[in-house]
C-alpha cells in the first residue's frame, strides 16, 4: 500500500505544483481569467491573496514530495490533504449555492472529495 501512497503523493503534490501553485504565484489575474471568473477593474487584493494561495499551495506540495519519499514518517501530510479537501468541498459548494463561481469551480467539488477519499484510502500503514 506504502508504494500506492508514495505514487499518489507524487502525482498530487506535481499537479498541485502545475495546475495551481506556480500559475497562481506567478500571474493569479491571468489564472482566474482563465477559468472563467470576472475580473474586477482593481485587482491589487485579487492579485495579493493569489500569490498568497500559490505560495501555500507550493509549500504543500513540498511537503507532498517529501510523503512520496517516505510516506509512514509523512503520513500528517496525508490528514492534511483530508482536512484541505474537507475545506475546499464546504466552500465549493457554498459558490455553487450562492451561485457565484465559474462552472469549473463546480466541478471541483467532485475533485475535492475524491481526492480526500483517495488520501484517507492510501493512508500510510506502518512498514513491517
Amino acid at each position: 500500500m506504502n508504494k500506492c501512497s508514495s505514487i499518489f503523493m507524487l502525482i498530487g503534490a506535481s499537479g498541485l505544483v502545475i495546475f495551481l501553485g506556480l500559475p497562481l504565484l506567478v500571474s493569479p489575474i491571468s489564472w482566474g481569467r482563465m477559468l472563467g471568473w470576472t475580473i474586477p477593474e482593481q485587482t491589487d487584493l485579487a492579485s495579493y491573496f493569489g500569490r498568497s494561495l500559490g505560495g501555500v499551495a507550493l509549500s504543500i506540495a513540498i511537503m507532498g514530495y517529501l510523503a512520496a519519499h517516505d510516506p509512514w514518517q509523512y503520513r500528517f501530510v496525508f490528514d492534511l490533504v483530508i482536512l484541505i479537501g474537507i475545506f475546499l468541498i464546504g466552500v465549493h459548494t457554498y459558490g455553487y449555492i450562492k451561485k457565484n463561481q465559474p462552472v469549473i469551480e463546480n466541478v471541483e467539488i467532485i475533485l475535492y472529495a475524491l481526492v480526500s477519499l483517495l488520501a484517507w484510502y492510501l493512508y500510510p500503514h506502518q512498514p513491517a
